[in-house]
């Protein structure tokens, strides 16, 4: 997958209560992203550097294999 659509997406998570679900290669089970603070590229073509309230997530764009928007909190 390419990076530019997953960074739209997380940067506009940032400070909302929205929830991604991300599907890696060769992982069936889906990685919840919530509570988004901090989105940054990084110098590789597909890196993301993803800062939530609880963890520091370095992902490959390359690696996601899909993502949908799970649902949105407190709306």
């Amino acid at each position: 997958m390419e990076r530019e659509p997953i960074l739209r997406i997380l940067t506009d998570m940032v400070g909302t209560s929205a929830e991604l679900d991300i599907v890696l290669n060769g992982d069936h089970e889906p990685i919840e992203l919530r509570n988004v603070t901090e989105v940054e590229p990084l110098h590789s073509s597909h890196g993301i550097k993803i800062a939530t309230r609880s963890n520091t997530i370095w992902i490959d764009a390359s690696h996601v294999s899909a993502m949908w928007q799970a649902r949105m909190d407190g709306s």
